[in-house]
């Protein structure tokens, strides 16, 4: 059965002074309308009044906690809390706003605040207790959120300067009088002090060195209300270490509402990475081989000093232009790439293969082309552009090793080839005319071929300059003497060519005079012909040996005469009885009047010297009657005769006419 709050109600009453009567209705119905729930109980906790806003705190219907046990809203986790406070009501007071905790009818745990009093009767004496429960829920949850705010401020402020006491990078606000209001460690460092000396100094005055540099940054920040980024500063300050310094910084406007109240900094040290900038332009700057860069169209984006040192090429060339169209525009034998697409090193950067070509041809500026062995490979920028790296170099010299070795090759095979020839006598002369043009006797020069093993003739110009290297020139010398002693022997009036080698050789002179003595040789049908070269190769012995051919009655002829710086000193010096012009002054006699005055010089020479002059190399009629107006006495080319073995030439008949 429901407690009656009449004594309750007059309780209140006495309290506030009310005439009973008129305030227990009034007083009921506050009690059942308040947002706070309302409880009465007995001392022993028997719940004896439960309005509406119990009802809607716990979840339980009056109905069913009158009667009942208060006990059964404390948690289990809450031991003693109810017994302490029934043993304050029995002592009469009162538990004022206690936050803890009940349980609600499903269970689920609801924070409130309660107050209990004891209930007094008319005689004095406790009859109950009276609860006032507030629901704390949404105040717990705005504390919560309020103590979730303090602590995220706290953290992110605790973050804030934690990062910028340790970030790399130096962070700063000066205000609109350029003013230092706050900066980092970092920043401070630049200027060599601590931030404490800076704050409430002007850029200018904490960094005058680089203040013309940045001034105008400022001012753009400022009154035009737009960032600056990325702008480089570098400088010499005193209390900086380490030299000359380079930063890369940025200016942010700072607002208050709509105003800028100041500038934000940030500033990075970036001299590490320009030295090793630096460091990486001159090492490449200074690499013999020559680099460079394109983008995915193919055009140049950067160049070594070795591409221009090498084809002659600036950056500048290259503007707006590709590669391809510049340098990369023939193939190793010459052949002209015709198109990008045939050209390999398309491929690098559309098919982003890395390629290597051993030997190819870049086009200089000149219009010269430089043999390269290059490599390409493919790169991929951090924008996600395509492009390509090339590195090459000259490999001029390398090929004129490779030949050189291959001609040092070809000439060692040469030299088995000249031997096994020797030794199995496959050497053969042949013979060319030279006829009269005015009178005397015409005659014929002696001209060496080989004979390959399968019947092929082979001319001189093949195998002598091999034979001269190597040692074998005057064995072949001495086999063409002894084949020229035979001939004249025969009566026929024979020219025999004696190398450089031969001249100089010792045993010559006592050898010819054997091969011919043993032929029984007229001496004067033999004429040896001698270049100036072999002369000036030894002049002391060249000349002994010159004097010594006619002291034995053999005929001198100076070969290719008019091409050497000495000729008229060995001209005037020797016993020479012929001198051969050169075939380069007779086979463009005609039409080049400089080659006329230079035929017409050596006949007065000879002519003065009284020597004979025998012209080489005519080709035709015209100059064949040329020579004859010019004095010329002597002539020999494929005109008046081809040279031919010497077993199919008739004796040569006299040019007369």
């Amino acid at each position: 059965m429901a407690m009656s709050i009449g004594p309750l109600v007059k309780s209140i009453v006495r309290a506030d002074g009310l005439d009973e009567i008129d305030a227990e209705p009034f007083l009921s119905a506050l009690v059942k309308s308040s947002d706070d729930a309302i409880i009465a109980k007995t001392p022993d906790g028997q719940v004896v009044f439960w309005n509406a806003a119990a009802e809607r705190l716990y979840g339980y219907a009056a109905a069913e906690m009158i009667g009942r046990d208060i006990s059964v809203l404390v948690p289990e986790d809450r031991p003693g809390e109810l017994a302490r406070i029934m043993a304050d009501i029995a002592q009469g007071r009162t538990t004022k706003a206690l936050h803890t905790e009940r349980r609600r009818k499903d269970g689920a745990i609801v924070p409130v605040s309660v107050t209990v009093s004891p209930v007094i009767g008319e005689d004095g004496s406790i009859i109950g207790a009276s609860t006032i429960a507030r629901d704390l829920s949404q105040h717990v949850e705005q504390v919560r959120a309020l103590k979730d705010a303090e602590r995220r401020t706290a953290e992110a402020l605790s973050t804030l300067e934690t990062w910028q006491a340790s970030a790399p990078i130096g962070l700063g606000f000066a205000d609109r009088d350029c003013r230092i209001v706050h900066m980092n460690e970092v920043l401070a460092s630049t200027s060599g002090s601590h931030p404490r000396d800076q704050i409430g100094r002007t850029v200018a005055e904490i960094v005058p060195e680089l203040w013309p540099q940045i001034e105008g940054v400022y001012r753009r920040v400022l009154e035009q209300d737009e960032a600056v980024l990325n702008i480089e500063v570098s400088g010499d300050l005193p209390g900086a270490s380490g030299g000359r310094r380079h930063w890369l910084a940025s200016y942010y406007p700072v607002h208050l509402g709509t105003e800028v109240i100041g500038v934000g900094i940030i500033v990075v040290d970036v001299t590490e990475r320009r030295q090793a900038d630096e460091f990486r332009a001159i090492a490449l700057n200074q690499m013999a081989e020559g680099l460079f860069a394109l983008n995915e169209r193919g055009e140049m984006t950067y160049m070594n000093a070795a591409v221009t040192r090498m084809l002659g090429w600036t950056e500048q060339d290259f503007k707006d232009r590709r590669l391809h169209d510049v340098i990369h525009t023939r193939h190793e034998d010459g052949r002209p790439i015709l198109s990008e697409a045939e050209c390999e090193h398309t491929r690098v950067r559309t098919e982003g293969k890395t390629m290597h070509e051993e030997e190819l041809l870049f086009t200089c500026r000149n219009g010269s082309f430089l043999p390269v062995s290059y490599s390409a490979a493919p790169i991929t920028t951090d924008a996600g552009g395509a492009g390509s790296v090339v590195v090459f170099r000259d490999i001029t010299e390398e090929k004129t090793e490779r030949l050189r070795v291959k001609r040092e090759l070809d000439a060692l095979s040469w030299v088995g080839r000249i031997r096994e020839a020797l030794d199995e006598d496959r050497l053969v002369v042949y013979s060319q005319p030279i006829l009269p043009l005015t009178g005397g006797d015409p005659s014929e020069e002696l001209l060496l071929r080989m004979v390959s093993r399968s019947g092929q003739i082979i001319a001189p110009g093949a195998f002598l300059g091999v034979a001269e290297r190597y040692g074998l020139i005057t064995e072949i010398d001495r086999w063409v003497v002894k084949q020229g002693a035979r001939l004249a022997a025969q009566g026929r009036r024979v020219g025999i060519n004696l190398s450089a080698e031969s001249v100089i050789s010792p045993g010559m002179l006592a050898l010819i005079d054997q091969e011919v003595d043993d032929a029984g040789a007229d001496h004067s049908n033999l004429m040896f012909e001698i270049t100036e070269t072999a002369l000036i190769s030894d002049i002391g012995k060249g000349e002994d040996f010159a004097r010594g051919l006619v002291a034995r009655g053999f005929e001198v002829a100076l070969d290719d005469f008019g091409t050497g710086f000495g000729t008229f000193t060995h001209v005037k010096k020797l016993p020479i009885k012929y001198l051969k012009i050169d075939i380069e002054f007779v086979r463009d006699l005609i039409g080049s009047s400089a080659n006329e005055h230079v035929v017409k010089a050596i006949v007065n020479l000879a002519q003065g010297f009284g020597c004979k002059t025998i012209a080489e190399g005519v080709e035709n009629e015209e100059t064949l009657t040329r020579l004859r107006s010019l004095g010329v006495d002597y002539a020999q080319g494929y005109h008046l005769g081809r040279p031919a073995p010497i077993k199919a030439l008739a004796r040569p008949a006299p040019l007369l006419t």
